[in-house]
């Protein structure tokens, strides 16, 4: 469901369904940096949950045309999504987001380049996992978590903060006006190792040289108490580095 006006802003490729893409060349501005890219993956959930893998409690599923992960209902509501597809070197990540009103809480969270030392893989030690967040803390990956929570001046603002695993090391935090639920928004995530920009909607929101440069691994959307859609998930090499 390519057709998003934010995306129709900054577009210049066109792509099909999910899955490998072209080598054609597009520009997409952050934070006033335009930056070069080549799409290397692009899903508009056409194909169902193929490309995905799902942990976790929430209901998880496709509906005209987007990803329903639904952790408002019943109790735990927590779930990863992997993208299984495991990508490398200096990329940008994003996707359209909208949180619905019926949400809980308001986590817009992502892994990436998730990598298990352990030689089998992410994907392989699958059910190993149940969701449960603090099994993600093991290994190595950027965390990436944007909610809407009270703020230390005791008012409702967006929390951004990046952090480093496995330790679930606070890297960095900054404070926004909140999210707006029914509202869709585009999230990006600029990586270049060990430096990671987050922006919304083109904005940026935080900025962090990590300690640890990890080179590859794969991505998964992170989820809790929060009923989200996501579309237009899309993975670009960075050219010219």
């Amino acid at each position: 469901m390519r057709p998003i006006a934010i995306l129709l802003a900054t577009m210049l490729l066109g792509c099909g369904a999910a899955g490998a893409a072209g080598a054609e060349r597009f520009q997409r501005t952050l934070g006033g940096r335009t930056v070069e890219l080549e799409e290397v993956f692009y899903e508009d959930f056409s194909a169902g949950l193929e490309n995905w893998l799902a942990e976790g409690n929430a209901a998880v599923s496709v509906r005209e045309g987007w990803l329903d992960v639904d952790g408002a209902a019943g109790e735990g509501g927590y779930a990863t999504i992997w993208c299984r597809t495991s990508f490398e070197g200096p990329q940008l990540v994003e996707y359209d987001v909208r949180m619905l009103p019926v949400s809980r809480q308001s986590n817009v969270n992502m892994f990436l380049l998730a990598a298990n030392p352990d030689a089998e893989g992410l994907i392989a030690t699958s059910g190993d996992r149940d969701g449960f967040y603090p099994q993600y803390h093991k290994f190595p990956n950027y965390l990436i978590t944007i909610l809407n929570i009270t703020s230390p001046g005791k008012r409702e603002q967006l929390r951004v903060r990046m952090r480093l695993d496995p330790g679930f090391t606070l890297v960095n935090e900054q404070w926004y006006e909140p999210l707006v639920f029914g509202q869709v928004y585009h999230v990006a995530y600029l990586i270049e190792q060990p430096r990671v920009s987050v922006y919304l909607n083109g904005e940026l929101l935080g900025r962090v040289d990590y300690a640890e440069s990890y080179t590859s691994g794969l991505h998964g959307l992170r989820i809790w108490r929060t009923h989200s859609i996501y579309d237009n998930f899309r993975v670009s090499r960075l050219v010219g580095r």
